[in-house]
């Protein structure tokens, strides 16, 4: 069952571009020999109409509804190794934390690498997350993420219309996070998640002002 999960979500996922901006895994590592598959989908929300209508008219951070898909596996208490699929791009994503998963408190380091398919490109990734566990269930953190590599963004057209990738710009890229990752007692119904998250991230980088408002579901 777990599988036949893992690959819709992988499915769906792969279909959309996604952009970099918000990971929706928190701060906390996983714990030894534990796994977990995160999908999860950011909605860009502008702060103004104006905005808004000029990112669809100029086509300039003009932000797209973004999936992505997240597999992550505690190879120790403190270090979660894993594959990140997301703003077109696949690639290895390492999560070490400074405490251990029982703790109330978590600090965490990430870096990552996502090969840009149709760009033939690296982008890489890097940021740091600090968390605290509100009772059992609950965690809050914040945190910062960013990289470097394909504008996925803004690509620019060719002559027909299309994504022009050989014309594609790197930039360097960031925003501030935070969110909540909320744990569901499963019990022995396969079907109900290990946890669900809510998250905002906070583009720095853009020329319109907007938040990506991020749900994820972890199974």
């Amino acid at each position: 069952m777990k599988l036949v999960k893992v690959v819709s979500l992988t499915v769906f996922l792969a279909a959309g571009q996604g952009c970099y901006y918000g990971s929706m895994i928190g701060a906390r590592t996983l714990g030894e020999n534990h796994m977990t598959v995160t999908g999860a989908v950011a909605l860009p929300a502008y702060m103004n109409a104006d905005d808004r209508r000029e990112a669809g008219e100029d086509n300039v951070d003009d932000v797209p509804v973004s999936p992505s898909l997240i597999f992550l596996s505690g190879a120790t208490n403190r270090i979660d190794i894993g594959v990140s699929g997301r703003a077109w791009g696949l690639g290895p994503l390492v999560r070490v934390g400074l405490f251990t998963p029982e703790e109330k408190a978590a600090l965490s380091l990430v870096a990552g690498a996502s090969y840009i398919i149709p760009a033939k490109l690296l982008a890489t990734q890097f940021g740091v997350s600090a968390g605290y566990l509100l009772g059992t269930s609950l965690e809050v953190y914040a945190g910062w993420d960013a990289g470097y590599g394909p504008d996925v963004i803004n690509i620019p057209d060719d002559s027909d219309g299309n994504n022009d990738w050989d014309e594609v710009e790197n930039t360097f890229h960031h925003s501030i996070n935070t969110g909540i990752m909320y744990g569901l007692p499963t019990g022995e119904a396969e079907w109900i998640p290990e946890s669900i998250g809510f998250g905002f991230a906070i583009p720095m980088d853009l020329t319109r002002n907007l938040v990506m408002f991020g749900l994820a579901v972890t199974y």
